[in-house]
């Protein structure tokens, strides 16, 4: 809490509003870079979005501990819905699916807003690496993509 001169008062702000502000905040931001990026840099600027972002799908899975077993769809998708959870407040992930074979996971709306798919399939780069780091048998796939035009977003990994 910030230090304040005496007799003044700053209302305490509870946890999970900051929380949610703060996430709120940084998935504009990141939306707002996305597209000035684009719109500056072009084909260019896209690929330095994909390889960033390719390359945080790879952290996350470096720190991802024992929580991951190795080409196991169950829970390589358990810790990717994981990581959804943690910035998706503003739409709920439904998991359409869930076998041995395959988890498909429905998003019904873009937690950054993403509006071009061209910067979607960048961004998505996380995604693909932090899944094919995490279990590189598997397959991961964006099947369908708001940003694209369609009314959800699904991802599917098997």
């Amino acid at each position: 809490m910030a230090k304040l001169p005496a007799g003044v008062e700053l209302p305490e702000i509870p946890l999970d509003r900051k929380y949610r502000s703060v996430v709120a905040g940084l998935t504009a931001r990141i939306k707002i870079l996305y597209d000035a990026i684009y719109e500056r840099f072009g084909d260019e600027g896209l690929q330095l979005i994909e390889e960033v972002s390719a390359g945080y799908g790879r952290e996350i899975a470096a720190h991802s501990g024992n929580r991951v077993q190795t080409n196991d769809v169950k829970s390589t998708a358990l810790f990717l819905l994981y990581i959804f959870e943690l910035v998706s407040f503003l739409s709920e992930p439904e998991v359409t699916e869930f076998s041995d074979e395959r988890v498909i996971i429905r998003v019904d709306k873009c937690p950054y807003p993403l509006e071009r798919p061209e910067i979607c399939r960048a961004h998505t780069a996380m995604e693909i690496n932090l899944v094919r780091s995490l279990s590189p048998e598997l397959d991961y796939r964006i099947g369908r993509c708001i940003p694209a035009g369609d009314d959800f977003c699904r991802r599917s990994t098997s």
